[in-house]
């Protein structure tokens, strides 16, 4: 580890201390398991019209025959040639029949469709959160949570902070940056980090332990003169002379105990850690020759599965992962499919965890719920790029054991049928994203979407009941 990413780790293992964190002694196996969000955003604006479409149909006056030929060009074929694109849809798409619907989901997303068919996938159409179709200021107002999120508005809370306030719990952070939605409110500054921990590097959290027998085992011959060799040595050797040397009521004493807090949280996480090693299958995500297009979001499915094997430590209440590269202005159908395939395949990112978590604690899955969805979504009609441009309706996904699974929403819906053909024209927003959050939100306590969110004016769908989308 070089001086500036130690310095980073203790910086950002602080963070959980100024909270008030639990410093009990670890135990050998996760607590049962509180209920918990994980929020993953996908960056650039997803086309969820790609990974979910109508059958193809012959008639062009129907929803199928409309989308097919709208659509053609992503799949490099003409509106008017339907034996291609009766073929394309043949060969993207299985064809699933679930909740009253009949629908084609992307074949590299089988674990998705196994889901789905299991009622544990809801599909929430016709979201809206945007009032623009900028990427920035699009993705201010998803993650505070608010539309009158200015465009140049960094310093305010995340939707995801201020819920674990509510709860007084933290956020765990898994990606390599704190986004937004991870914000704390402050009255005087407009947001705080205090709940937010940071662990990009989940296996290396706490302040590092010089070991000897470790870099001899490690094969290292200049171990002794290592950089973090000579910085713990000093450190741990500084620390441990002012102890004993500064008053108890100096108030530079703070730092000494901090020190030796910090070294009690790393020691609680490597203890634990120690006896869960990271799954095989987890570890492939990530390093060598991974089978996903993002190893990046391998490492995160990594990172998340230490946090729910440290949830009590943590007291972790909300995740944050993100997924990037969403703007699928061209050759949509090529981009996406992997993408979608990361987060959605067999043995992929989603699977793999879950198919972890399960074996490190069955109770894990019963209570996490997936909420995944973009800044924006894209226009109804394809471009002459082979994809689709910036569009402000979209439909969001929201996964769990405890979710009542189906459409919430109408995916195909008639209105639309004429609208397919004209560019520039998007998907209807008729339900407010806030609005499914703060559902969650409510599953998590009773009331708490409403102390998060200010739902007044916020539309949800005729016909729609978010209610009904959750188990307690």
């Amino acid at each position: 580890m070089k001086r500036r990413e130690f310095i980073k780790m203790s910086a950002l293992t602080a963070l959980f201390l100024t909270v008030g964190g639990s410093l009990t002694p670890a135990h050998a196996a996760t607590s049962i398991a509180s209920k918990t969000v994980v929020n993953i955003t996908l960056d650039g604006g997803p086309d969820f019209k790609h990974l979910i479409v109508p059958p193809f149909d012959t008639d062009a006056q129907s929803y199928g025959g409309a989308y097919w030929r709208a659509r053609a060009s992503i799949f490099r074929t003409k509106a008017g040639d339907v034996t291609k694109l009766r073929q394309a849809y043949i060969d993207n798409y299985d064809e699933v029949t679930f909740d009253g619907m009949r629908f084609g989901i992307l074949k590299s997303c089988t674990w998705l469709k196994n889901e789905i068919r299991s009622g544990n996938v809801a599909i929430v159409n016709n979201v809206v959160a945007s009032t623009n179709r900028n990427h920035y200021h699009s993705k201010l107002i998803m993650e505070s949570g608010s539309l009158r999120t200015g465009s140049n508005e960094t310093d305010i809370s995340g939707w995801g902070g201020r819920s674990v306030t509510e709860l007084d719990a933290n956020v765990v952070a898994v990606t390599r940056g704190v986004r937004l939605v991870c914000n704390g409110p402050d009255a005087l500054r407009g947001y705080n980090n205090k709940r937010v921990i940071s662990n990009y590097d989940s296996r290396n959290m706490g302040l590092y332990l010089y070991d000897t027998q470790a870099d001899l085992e490690s094969g290292s011959r200049n171990y002794i003169w290592s950089t973090q060799a000579i910085i713990s040595r000093s450190l741990r050797g500084y620390y441990g002379a002012k102890a004993a040397e500064i008053p108890q009521n100096s108030p530079y004493r703070k730092f000494i105990t901090q020190e030796r807090q910090l070294r009690q949280f790393g020691d609680q996480l490597k203890v634990r850690l120690k006896g869960v090693p990271i799954p095989a299958a987890i570890k492939a995500l990530y390093e060598g020759s991974s089978p996903l297009e993002s190893p990046y979001f391998g490492k995160q499915v990594r990172n998340l599965y230490d946090s729910f094997a440290t949830q009590d430590i943590l007291s972790m209440r909300f995740a944050s992962m993100e997924y990037t590269g969403w703007d699928s202005h061209r050759e949509q159908h090529r981009s996406l499919e992997a993408k979608f395939g990361d987060l959605f395949g067999t043995n992929k990112g989603l699977h793999t965890l879950i198919t972890a978590l399960n074996r490190l604690n069955s109770n894990i899955y019963n209570n996490t719920v997936f909420v995944i969805s973009g800044e924006f979504g894209r226009q109804l009609k394809s471009n002459g790029d082979y994809g689709t441009d910036h569009g402000r309706g979209n439909s969001m996904l929201v996964i769990g054991k405890r979710v009542n699974g189906g459409f919430y929403g109408d995916p195909f819906p008639a209105e639309d049928i004429d609208r397919l053909e004209i560019k520039n024209e998007d998907i209807v927003g008729k339900t407010s994203m806030f609005q499914v959050f703060a559902k969650v939100l409510d599953w998590q306590e009773k009331g708490l979407g409403s102390r998060v969110f200010d739902l007044n004016n916020q539309p949800i769908e005729p016909g729609v009941y978010l209610s009904r989308m959750l188990q307690a």
